[in-house]
């Protein structure tokens, strides 16, 4: 399995960084973990064709989470060279589909290309999963990728990812609560390949961080959607310290990762 880091910014404007989105790649298959960077753009950048998208999860409904979506979704939906490309993408409750179809296809009353209670076929599948019980409850399984969902408190409808695909596992915590007190058990409890959290709310440099991200049974811990005022540079290195033998690793935007 592999992870390429699309975007990886808070979502104040950093140069050469765009909001959280993740690429894994299992064998000839890619999905996508968020959608808050123009992903079209940025797989067509690395050489990585849309037909190869096998689906898309998002973590929340906040919008720098998905926005990317409607850009995604239009090119999907509205260019003929694209009639190959089909996926769905998994969501939590909370995300206003009525208006992103007004904002794709046209206007309510049906005076644009589209209306909204006809709109296009669709290729790019919104699929709503429901919120997850403590235990966790798996939302997707292909045969190649399982993702399997467990609640964290971010906002209502948040969640942490288990990614499980050619014998490896990988967590995506998704946003967190400012004192990680909803730091997913998946991360501590089982043994995993790779951590990826989020450091948009959350202080590295608070006292009992490193006593919370240091019980994650893991080798590697990343630490994505960074916000660099709360959260500098400085302060991964600190906690990288503090932490050790997980090696702690900021993510910025096309690293990739060999798990």
């Amino acid at each position: 399995m592999k992870i390429t880091f699309l975007g990886t910014s808070h979502g104040i404007t950093e140069k050469g960084a765009f909001c959280s989105s993740a690429l894994v790649t299992a064998g000839d298959a890619r999905y996508l973990v968020d959608v808050g960077a123009p992903v079209d753009t940025l797989l067509a950048n690395l050489d990585v064709p849309l037909r190869d998208l096998r689906g898309a999860f998002i973590t929340h409904p906040h919008q720098d989470h998905y926005v990317g979506l409607a850009q995604l979704t239009y090119t999907v939906e509205d260019f003929g060279r694209f009639l190959d490309v089909a996926f769905p993408v998994l969501t939590p409750e909370g995300i206003d589909f009525a208006a992103l179809n007004v904002f794709l296809w046209g206007d309510p009353r049906g005076h644009e290309r589209y209306r909204v209670e006809d709109p296009p076929p669709r290729r790019v599948r919104f699929e709503v999963y429901p919120d997850a019980p403590a235990e966790g409850s798996l939302i997707f399984d292909d045969g190649v990728l399982r993702v399997t969902a467990y609640p964290v408190r971010h906002i209502p409808h948040s969640h942490a990812f288990l990614l499980e695909a050619e014998g490896k596992r990988v967590v995506f915590t998704g946003d967190l609560l400012r004192d990680l007190s909803d730091y997913p058990r998946v991360a501590t409890e089982t043994p995993v390949d790779l951590v990826v959290t989020e450091a948009a709310h959350v202080r590295l440099d608070d006292p009992d961080t490193p006593e919370i991200l240091g019980k994650s049974r893991t080798p590697v811990l990343v630490i994505s959607h960074r916000a660099p005022g709360r959260n500098p540079i400085e302060s991964v290195e600190k906690l990288a310290a503090r932490i050790a033998p997980i090696k702690v690793i900021a993510a910025f935007d096309g690293m990739t990762l060999e798990v």
